[in-house]
């Protein structure tokens, strides 16, 4: 069985897309050789990928969010061979096991006081989903309150709360009792609580797939506020935003609040193995699952294993040690007056928004204004979301840059590079997005890429 993985690897060199049509999933195989994505990544390491040619590219995507500590950092990776060599007994189920507690006596201590009770399982949408049964089960209320525009994952309870209908409709009715207000709205807010009958209103500080969406200051501790008046959870959903990515450890911190539960993921294990975790305040906890009769009430086989505390508490040593908070802080500050600048020469830029290293940049329609005699206008319907999706076509082919649009506001350009992402190749970013749209305003193959594709949804 010696290095079982590398001849494997080698065996079906050129093969990966084959195999994904036959046995994982065809349509996104043909989405991505539609869309002109058809190369295979062998190798990555800090902000690079490599593709099969050996090429580089740098990633502003960051697996939408996993990536804080870049690919494969080399802390995450010496815990994870110690943890193999140990031969620690995971999964014994009738053991307390000791790297489980380590790993949530590690996290409550980076969060405030009062979030003390630690459930792991493996993604953020069982984060979520913890999250909503820990405030049915406390509080004995059964609805539930997100917010348009919202992405807490797809899983029934999580997408009920999803604020793009497109992914909720072939799986309707989702779970009874939810609902979703517009975003940064105190009053629809107010209106819902004050029945009296919510369990828990969830919310993200800064929505990711919303489209990188900035609530005004004093949202968060509004709702705090209104929370408590009415008896309602007030759940925090920092998957995408937590462990720095905003340029403070957790982005509710802004507001300095103490949310009821705060739901991580993504960039919680260094983007080596699966990590989700529910933080909760003890006294909520107690109420759910305070006794032995309630305890067993929910959990997860998979959650608290000795590779993903192993990663856990490697990331967090990581984070706080190379004060990788600061540094998005700092770097976000420099690439977001460089994206401004931008948007002042490219007046198709709507908007740049966002704080840290979770920047985005929203586009106007292509098909109207500073773009009307161009190829790209030539269709009615040209639509800035699909401007976007050519964006970020060009910057990998011609620029070897990976950025992605946002999945519910496809309009919108996100920019967020791995923590560890140095200034020099932020100005790289900047300066392959200013040739794009240059090219773009003269009719380049951006533009003709467009009408091509819009020649095919047209059926001509």
């Amino acid at each position: 069985m010696d290095e079982l993985i590398a001849r494997l690897l080698s065996d079906a060199r050129g093969r990966a897309f084959e195999l994904h049509r036959s046995f994982v999933n065809p349509g996104f195989v043909d989405l991505l050789q539609l869309a002109g994505y058809g190369r295979t990544f062998v190798r990555a390491s800090g902000v690079e990928l490599f593709d099969e040619s050996g090429a580089s590219y740098l990633d502003f995507c960051s697996g939408y969010g996993v990536l804080n500590l870049g690919y494969n950092p080399p802390a995450v990776k010496a815990a994870l061979r110690e943890v193999l060599e140990a031969d620690l007994p995971g999964f014994a189920q009738v053991d307390c096991p000791t790297l489980e507690g380590l790993a949530a006596q590690a996290l409550c201590r980076t969060l405030p006081s009062g979030l003390d009770r630690v459930f792991f399982c493996c993604t953020g949408t069982e984060a979520v989903e913890a999250a909503l049964k820990l405030a049915r089960a406390s509080t004995r209320r059964s609805r539930l309150i997100g917010c348009e525009g919202a992405y807490h994952g797809l899983t029934l309870g999580s997408l009920a709360l999803n604020g793009n209908a497109a992914m909720r409709a072939p799986f309707e009715p989702l779970t009874p009792g939810a609902a979703r207000i517009p975003f940064d709205d105190e009053r629809a807010l107010e209106r819902e609580l004050s029945r009296r009958d919510v369990a828990a209103f969830v919310v993200e500080p800064i929505q990711g797939e919303g489209g990188c969406v900035v609530p005004r200051a004093g949202y968060l501790r509004a709702a705090r506020e209104l929370c408590d008046r009415y008896g309602t959870l007030l759940v925090v959903d920092e998957v995408q935003t937590g462990l720095g990515r905003t340029g403070s450890l957790f982005s509710f911190e802004r507001e300095a609040i103490v949310p009821d539960a705060v739901c991580l993921a993504k960039a919680l294990s260094g983007g080596l193995v699966p990590v989700g975790a529910m933080v909760a305040r003890g006294t909520v906890h107690a109420r759910a699952y305070g006794t032995t009769a309630t305890q067993g009430l929910h959990g997860t086989t998979f959650g608290g294993g000795p590779m993903a505390m192993a990663a856990v508490l490697a990331t967090l040593k990581v984070v706080q040690e190379e004060q990788l908070a600061q540094a998005a802080a700092d770097l976000g500050r420099h690439l977001k007056d460089r994206l401004q600048e931008l948007a002042r020469r490219h007046p198709i830029i709507r908007e740049v928004r966002g704080h840290g290293l979770m920047l985005a940049l929203e586009f106007q329609d292509a098909s109207r204004g500073w773009l009307e005699k161009t190829p790209l206008s030539r269709l009615s319907g040209a639509t800035a979301a699909l401007f976007v999706q050519h964006v970020a076509l060009q910057l990998m082919n011609e620029h070897r840059i990976v950025a992605q649009s946002a999945v519910n506001a496809p309009a919108v350009l996100k920019v967020m590079p791995p923590l560890i992402v140095r200034r020099e190749q932020c100005d790289r970013f900047v300066d392959a997005l200013d040739k794009v749209l240059e090219g773009a305003g003269h009719g380049s193959a951006i533009a003709k890429l467009a009408l091509e594709a819009l020649k095919v949804k047209a059926g001509r």
